[in-house]
C-alpha cells in the first residue's frame, strides 16, 4: 500500500496542474450528460433512440476509412514545432471525408425513395456532418494536446459538451422528434468545432507555418498504413450495436447503449493519461519508457482496480435512481462492461508509448489481431447469450487486447519471435 501511495504522490506532483485542465472538462461533460440523459430518454421513443445510436455507431465506423491516425500522427510534428503539419493533415483527410460523405448522401436518397423515411433522413444528416463538421470536431483539440496548452483544451472541451448536451435535451423535451434531435446534435457540434479550428489557425499563424513548409509529412503514410487496423478496431468497438440492433431489436440497443455510454464516459478518463503523457513520451526513446513503466506496473494494476470499483458503484447508483424503468436492465450490462476498465487504463499507457514513437508495425498487430478475436467473441457470445453475451465479449476483449499490448511492449522480443512464426501476421506488421 505504501508503494501505491508513493506512486500516486509522484504522479500528482508532476501532473497535478495539467491533469486539472484535462480532467475538469470531462467532469463537467459527465455531470451535464448525467443531468440531461434522463430528460432525453423520457421524451424520445425507446426504439427511435436505439436507431439514432445505430446511426452514430455507423458514422464512427465509416470515418475509419479516412485514416484517422493522420491527425493523431500529426501531433508528433506539432510537438516538435512543425506547426504547418496541422493544416497539411487537415486538408488531406478532408478530401477522404468529402468522398464518403457524398456516397452517404446518395444512399440516403435511395432509402428515402424506397420508403425508409426516418432512416434516410438520419443518414442524410450524418453524411452532411461527415463532410462539414466531423473533421473540425476531432482536429483542433489535438493541437492543444501537442502544444501542452491544457487550459485551452479545457475551455474548448467544456463548451461543446455542455452546450450540445443541453441543446439535445431541450430538443427532445420540446419536439419528441429524433430527427430534430439529430439535426440539433450534429449542427451545433459543427458550428462550435469550426469556431475552434479558426481559433487555432489564426491564433497560432498556422497558414504561415504551412506556407513555409514547416510540415512533418510522415503523418500521412503513418495514417494510411493504419487504415486496415483502424477498421478492425472500430468494427470491434461497434460490432455490439450492429448485432443488437438488427437481431435483438432497437429497443434493446437503446438500453445497451446507456450502459455502454456510461462505460465509455468512465473509460474516457483513460485518455487523460494519453493526453498528459504524449508530449513527454514523444521526446524519449521507447526502450527508456518501457523500463520505467515496467518498474511501476504492479502499482498501476492496483490503482486501476480501485478506480474501477468506484466507477461501478457510481454507475449502478445513477441508473437505479435516475433512469426510466424501461432502462433499468442497463445496470447488469454496465456491471459486466466495467470489468474491462482496469485493462483499458493500463493499455492506454502502453499505447501512448507506441503512438508517441509512431510504431506503426506494433500498432498494426495490436489493432488487428486482438480486435479480430474480440469481434469473434462478441458474435459467438451474442448468438449464445444475446445482449448479456455481447457485454461479456466486450469485457473479455479488453483484457485480451491488454495482453497483446503487454507482450509487444514489455515482452517485445518474445512477441516478435512468435509473430514471425505466423506468415500472415508477419506480412501485416512488416516485422
Amino acid at each position: 500500500m505504501k508503494n501505491i501511495l508513493n506512486f500516486i504522490k509522484i504522479l500528482t506532483k508532476r501532473y497535478l496542474i495539467d491533469s486539472f485542465f484535462l480532467t475538469f472538462p470531462q467532469l463537467i461533460a459527465i455531470f451535464v450528460t448525467l443531468i440531461t440523459l434522463p430528460i432525453i430518454l423520457a421524451n424520445i421513443p425507446i426504439k427511435d433512440y436505439g436507431i439514432f445510436q445505430f446511426v452514430l455507431a455507423l458514422q464512427l465506423w465509416i470515418v475509419t476509412l479516412t485514416a484517422g491516425h493522420i491527425i493523431l500522427g500529426a501531433k508528433k510534428g506539432i510537438a516538435k514545432g512543425l506547426d504547418g503539419t496541422f493544416l497539411f493533415a487537415f486538408f488531406y483527410r478532408l478530401k477522404l471525408l468529402a468522398v464518403l460523405g457524398l456516397i452517404g448522401v446518395i444512399i440516403s436518397i435511395v432509402l428515402y425513395r424506397v420508403g425508409f423515411t426516418v432512416w434516410s433522413l438520419l443518414l442524410l444528416t450524418m453524411s452532411l456532418f461527415l463532410i462539414i463538421g466531423y473533421l473540425p470536431q476531432v482536429s483542433y483539440r489535438e493541437f492543444f494536446i501537442a502544444k501542452k496548452q491544457f487550459k485551452n483544451f479545457a475551455i474548448w472541451q467544456t463548451i461543446p459538451s455542455v452546450l450540445v448536451s443541453i441543446a439535445l435535451a431541450a430538443a427532445a423535451f420540446l419536439t419528441h422528434n429524433i430527427l430534430i434531435c439529430a439535426i440539433t446534435y450534429f449542427g451545433l457540434i459543427t458550428l462550435i468545432s469550426w469556431s475552434g479550428v479558426l481559433y487555432v489557425v489564426y491564433r497560432n499563424n498556422l497558414f504561415f507555418a504551412y506556407k513555409q513548409g514547416r510540415i512533418d509529412r510522415k503523418c500521412i503514410p503513418y495514417g494510411l498504413k493504419l487504415i486496415p487496423a483502424s477498421l478492425i478496431l472500430q468494427t470491434s468497438n461497434k460490432i455490439s450495436n450492429f448485432i443488437i440492433g438488427p437481431f435483438f431489436g432497437f429497443a434493446n440497443l437503446a438500453v445497451f447503449s446507456i450502459a455502454s455510454q456510461l462505460d465509455v464516459k468512465f473509460k474516457s478518463f483513460t485518455k487523460l493519461s494519453y493526453n498528459l503523457l504524449y508530449s513527454d513520451f514523444a521526446k524519449y526513446e521507447q526502450d527508456k519508457l518501457v523500463k520505467k513503466i515496467k518498474s511501476r506496473l504492479k502499482q498501476g494494476i492496483m490503482v486501476s482496480v480501485i478506480i474501477t470499483l468506484g466507477c461501478i458503484f457510481l454507475g449502478y447508483i445513477y441508473i437505479n435512481l435516475f433512469l426510466p424503468q424501461l432502462y433499468q436492465s442497463a445496470k447488469l450490462y454496465f456491471l459486466i462492461l466495467s470489468l474491462g476498465l482496469p485493462a483499458v487504463i493500463l493499455q492506454i499507457i502502453l499505447h501512448t508509448v507506441l503512438a508517441a514513437n509512431l510504431r506503426y508495425k506494433e500498432l498494426t498487430v495490436l489493432l488487428i489481431l486482438p480486435n479480430l478475436i474480440k469481434i469473434i467473441l462478441i458474435i459467438l457470445l451474442g448468438l449464445l447469450f444475446k445482449v448479456i453475451g455481447v457485454c461479456w465479449g466486450v469485457a473479455l476483449g479488453a483484457w485480451i487486447s491488454f495482453s497483446f499490448y503487454y507482450f509487444l511492449t514489455i515482452r517485445k522480443e518474445l512477441a516478435i519471435k512468435l509473430i514471425k512464426n505466423f506468415p500472415l501476421l508477419k506480412k501485416l506488421s512488416n516485422f
